[in-house]
């Protein structure tokens, strides 16, 4: 009977060992889940509360990331009249916040141009809980006010 010695049964030992770390590392990642909530809003005046005649037009995207808790936002608009110039633009929100109630402005929006149409992008500053709640449950709206209706001539009801 052939002896096996006690090197010969480690040697084999150690291969079996690394060769199968070797294969749990030729494991597939998993891709990263995108837990991003991403939103197309659409701007139009019946949606102001209330309701306005404006003809003016947008559209854009909202982007919540709860890991940073920031809003990335990205959108243009047209006023219903080529002569109005847009005057303020802003995020509003509140806790009993709804598609059909006005509510007070949360974050403003800077950098816009003064025309009758533009673009803009940008992010928020970091948002309270309170602020990620409302939010999430669809109570915040983005509103572009111009010179003809300075109440509000475009809303934008944000739904995730």
């Amino acid at each position: 009977m052939k002896k096996i010695s006690f090197t010969r049964i480690s040697m084999a030992l150690a291969v079996a060992v690394l060769l199968l770390f070797s294969l749990q590392s030729c494991k597939k990642e998993k891709a990263p889940v995108d837990l991003k909530k991403k939103a197309h809003v659409m701007f139009s005046g019946s949606q102001e509360v209330p309701a306005n005649a404006s003809t003016g037009t947008g559209m854009g995207d909202v982007v919540f990331d709860p890991e940073t808790k920031i809003v990335t936002y990205s959108f243009s608009w047209q006023l219903g009249s080529a002569a109005a110039t847009t005057t303020n633009m802003h995020f509003h929100g509140a806790e009993d916040g709804s598609d059909t109630k006005s509510s007070g402005v949360v974050i403003p929006i800077s950098g816009f141009t003064t025309t009758s149409s533009g673009s803009i992008s940008g992010v928020t500053p970091v948002l309270t809980e309170t602020q990620i709640n409302q939010l999430l449950a669809g109570k915040w709206y983005l509103n572009i006010h111009s010179s003809t209706i300075a109440a509000g001539e475009l809303r934008g009801n944000i739904k995730f």
